[in-house]
């Protein structure tokens, strides 16, 4: 059976939110480097911290 990309973008869409930043070069080097090296990803990273701060509010 095909996938079918739209249904799956759409499904994205509805589950997930996209947020994107532009920080400086060196500490955001740093930081994929440093996560990388800790085997944790971008979005688990952002996840985890976006949970601690909300809570703290």
């Amino acid at each position: 059976m095909a996938r079918n990309i739209e249904k799956e973008y759409d499904w994205s869409k509805q589950k997930y939110e996209a947020i994107f930043a532009r920080i400086e070069k060196r500490l955001g080097l740093e930081l994929k480097q440093k996560l990388k090296n800790d085997g944790i990803s971008t979005a688990e990273w952002i996840t985890e911290n976006a949970k601690k701060y909300l809570k703290k509010s």
